[in-house]
């Protein structure tokens, strides 16, 4: 579900987001489940993703909790990596899982935001470029505005002089058409720089990559190539048919399984952590709730 809410867009500009807060949220919301929720997130999975080192991942990841975009914990069993909540980003709701109002949304799987020419750019540069292509994707398109309206507009969201926000404007070109008619701005979103790449294929193979990764870390897995391949199989098979978050139950049913098969409660006793695919998927039914299916 690679989405953020119009809100939080705002909440980036007020704060002053760093670049590398704005890319790391941005990855984040490619993994995220509906709840706007990150299960085992692994920086050198993030920082190889975005080429930037641990201390600028880190970094990011501390500047978004403090600013209040994101809440951060650690797991209990393994403490390797984080999971990770991005506030206020809830689309667990039936009609916004479904679409919504595209007004109350960036869509972040349009191919400008896996580009390195959106990361390599300034700060406000993502930010304005996040901003007009969410009011694209609310039905304004041809987005335009008063000269004289926008530097006054755009002066006071930004914090900054008329000066900057022609250079923003400059570097935002990349991924806009921009002109002045009858003293307005005309920005248009190029259609081969922002294309379409939110479907539903790919935010299921996204979240399921995210969490069969998570889960062989966190478990410490044995065979990973194999565990990990149980587990995309059968999180890809129920992505769909699972009312709630399949990570959720996936992640409770291996910890059932090697606790069944090593019959010892303390998990940092656990020996045998070899994964026999049929075996899991007849516990994962077994875990199942009623009415868990859809």
């Amino acid at each position: 579900m690679r989405k953020l809410k119009a809100e939080i867009i705002d909440k980036l500009i007020e704060v002053r987001a760093t670049g590398s807060e704005v890319d790391f949220l941005i990855w984040l919301s490619h993994y995220q489940n509906d709840a706007g929720f990150v299960r085992g997130v692994y920086y050198r999975n993030t920082t190889e993703d975005l080429h930037i080192s641990f201390q600028t991942f880190y970094n990011a990841m501390r500047g978004l909790e403090r600013k209040g975009i994101i809440s951060v914990t650690k797991d209990e069993l393994y403490r390797g990596d984080w999971d990770i909540r991005i506030l206020n980003n809830d689309f667990s709701d039936q009609e916004l899982r479904q679409g919504g109002h595209a007004e109350n949304y960036l869509n972040t799987g349009l191919s400008v935001f896996y580009s390195r020419e959106f990361f390599d750019m300034k700060a406000n540069e993502k930010l304005m470029t996040m901003l007009y292509i969410k009011i694209a994707g609310a039905g304004s398109p041809n987005y335009h505005i008063g000269t004289e309206k926008f530097f006054e507009k755009y002066t006071e969201i930004f914090g900054v002089k008329k000066r900057a926000l022609q250079n923003y404007l400059t570097g935002i070109k990349r991924f806009f058409s921009i002109g002045i008619k009858k003293r307005e701005y005309w920005i248009n979103p190029l259609r081969k720089k922002v294309c379409n790449q939110n479907n539903a294929e790919t935010d299921r193979s996204e979240y399921v990559k995210q969490i069969a990764g998570s889960l062989c870390r966190r478990f410490r897995l044995q065979e990973p190539q194999k565990a990990y391949k149980a587990v995309t199989e059968l999180a890809s098979q129920y992505y769909y048919t699972i009312k709630k978050d399949i990570g959720i139950y996936l992640t409770d049913t291996v910890k059932a399984y090697l606790l069944m098969i090593n019959g010892d409660a303390d998990p940092h006793k656990w020996k045998v952590r070899k994964i026999n695919q049929k075996l899991l998927h007849r516990l994962l039914r077994e875990q199942l709730p009623a009415g868990a299916l859809l």
